[in-house]
């Protein structure tokens, strides 16, 4: 019997608890379909005169417009170091030296050679006179006589031989010259000294000239960058690259220095792109205007291109438009009395937030943006009634243990 009042409890509690969920369950959907009353709020743009530009942005580091690799001409022991980085120097300015001794020996006996050689030249020439007026002479005495023809011959071919020894000689000498000046190093432009490798004492090896290319290289005995002009060389997204051109203008802000900022123009893009990890890039030149105060060799600077600009234009929000994919596009109008017309516009410059119209609307029209439709989804917690049959499960106790109060 008792075994049998437990379970008799046991399932009308069950019951009890099983009929409150649904309950809640069937309250709860009713709330939240009562808390779907929408609202929506309208969003307008005005159509007014302004400018209209379209950017695409990149970034690249600051370099002089070329960098140049001076190193000596011959290989041997640096005598004197002239410049230090960050010098300003002109072209043709001495940056170093190198130990000029042996050179200068050289020189001192090729000089004396010639000099040798010139001398032989001299006698020679006057034993050729001396011959010739000899064979004249006997010319005059012998009838038909070729008399002292064998000792001109042989004084021209001395003339010859030693004009040929004093050729060598001054070739000797011009080679020495040449050794002599490459052991002084002076600078091919003008610019900032921004590397010098070697020290006093040291070895210099020699080198065909500098580069021009912006590389640097360790045998450089000095490199010099040529502030004539600063560049900054980007890389644009494929998908960018198609509007920059030529001759565009930019504006270059430096992301170490606030508040700084440059203004440059593109000077040259790259006909071809470069592909790093899968993604396709075309490099560009941008020429700074003029270095702004602060900013070094190779800083960051970010550039925005502007690729297309059109002033005192009418323009609305590009989000105004909708494009009807054939070419053409539409705005809504919205009325002083809240009326929507859709209205075709012809349209030019597509600009970053905002797209100029040449025909189509006038200054001041109102054109929808957006409608924004809100829904309330906020939940009625536990009502009054709910709490109350929540708060029954208990007296139902008193009616679940009435049943073993029958019997």
């Amino acid at each position: 019997m008792r075994r049998s009042r437990r379970t008799l409890v046991l399932n009308a509690t069950l019951g009890v608890v099983l009929l409150a969920v649904i309950v809640t369950a069937v309250l709860l959907l009713t709330d939240s379909g009562d808390a779907a009353a929408a609202g929506t709020t309208v969003r307008t743009g005005t159509a007014e005169v302004g400018t209209v530009s379209a950017t695409v942005a990149a970034s690249g580091q600051v370099s002089a417009v070329r960098s140049v690799e001076a190193s000596f001409g011959a290989s041997g022991t640096i005598a004197t170091v002239d410049v230090a980085v960050g010098q300003t120097v002109t072209a043709g300015q001495q940056l170093g030296t190198l130990d000029s001794t042996d050179a200068q020996e050289a020189v001192d006996d090729a000089e004396t050679a010639v000099a040798n050689a010139a001398d032989a030249v001299d006698e020679a020439e006057a034993d050729l006179a001396d011959a010739e007026a000899a064979e004249e002479s006997a010319s005059s005495t012998t009838e038909g006589g070729s008399a002292g023809g064998s000792s001109v011959d042989s004084a021209e071919s001395a003339v010859d031989q030693a004009e040929s020894q004093l050729e060598q000689a001054q070739d000797t000498l011009s080679d020495a010259q040449d050794a002599l000046a490459d052991t002084v190093l002076t600078a091919p432009i003008s610019g900032l000294v921004t590397a010098v490798n070697g020290s006093v004492g040291g070895s210099a090896g020699s080198s065909s000239g500098g580069s021009a290319d912006g590389s640097t290289s360790s045998s450089a005995f000095v490199t010099i960058a040529d502030t004539s002009a600063y560049v900054v060389v980007a890389s644009f997204a494929e998908a960018d690259v198609a509007a920059v051109a030529a001759g565009q203008g930019v504006t270059v802000t430096f992301p170490a220095l606030d508040g700084v900022t440059g203004t440059a123009v593109v000077t040259a893009v790259s006909p071809s792109a470069t592909t790093t990890n899968g993604v396709v890039t075309y490099g560009a030149t941008i020429t700074l205007d003029a270095l702004p105060e602060g900013v070094r060799l190779g800083q960051t600077a970010e550039l925005t291109v502007t690729t297309a600009s059109a002033t005192d234009v009418l323009s609305v929000p590009s989000a105004a438009l909708t494009d009807a994919g054939d070419g053409t596009y539409t705005v809504t109008v919205v009325g002083a009395d809240d009326s929507q017309t859709v209205t075709p516009v012809e349209i030019g410059v597509q600009g970053d937030t905002s797209t100029e119209i040449t025909s189509g609307l006038a200054e001041g029209d109102q054109v929808l943006i957006s409608v924004d439709t809100s829904i309330d989804t906020t939940t009625t917690e536990g009502t009054g009634g709910r709490a109350g049959f929540g708060g029954g499960a208990p007296a139902g106790g008193g009616f679940a243990g009435g049943a073993p109060g029958g019997n």
